[in-house]
């Protein structure tokens, strides 16, 4: 290969890498910039068996489903999330381990259906990495983007392999 050639590829990757860091810089601070409510987390569902709800403290609701079950390591698997009673305008999920830091993973979900402006179902897909445990407790936190700001609720499950 030629040596300009290469220089070129060379600069071309050093750009897309350092476009890609600022763009999830960007979008890891506007999620924490416009929080207007963390709800509580509620250990007693289990995202293992079926899909888990919170209540909001505006009166709306989310609920998160992952299929398949149970939630496979180093796959692909399919996120659901269901709003109610809330005008959500974009939905995105981060895990993150509770125990361990197992590095930047989100999910952007797409709008599948909106029965009304106050209900609506978005739908993505996400992975997680392999841990060196045979079990971990992951938190997968649901970023609500709504007019008024955005609404983090909290959902825990474990993983083993």
């Amino acid at each position: 290969m030629e040596r300009r050639t290469l220089l070129m590829l060379l600069i071309s990757s050093c750009l897309i890498i350092i476009l890609a860091i600022a763009g999830y810089y960007k979008i890891e601070m506007a999620k924490k910039s416009n929080i207007i409510a963390r709800v509580e987390l509620d250990k007693s569902c289990d995202l293992q068996e079926k899909p888990c709800q919170l209540k909001l403290p505006n009166g709306g609701e989310v609920t998160l489903s992952i299929e398949p079950r149970p939630i496979p390591l180093v796959q692909k698997f399919t996120i659901d999330v269901k709003t109610r009673n809330i005008d959500a305008e974009a939905i995105s999920v981060d895990f993150k381990g509770t125990t361990m830091n197992m590095g930047p993973n989100s999910a952007t979900l797409k709008l599948i259906q909106q029965s009304n402006p106050s209900s609506a179902s978005f739908s993505g897909s996400g992975m997680l990495p392999v841990c060196i445990r045979n079990s971990m407790e992951w938190q997968a936190d649901i970023y609500i983007q709504t007019s008024d700001g955005i609404y983090v609720a909290p959902f825990v499950f474990v993983t083993t392999h």
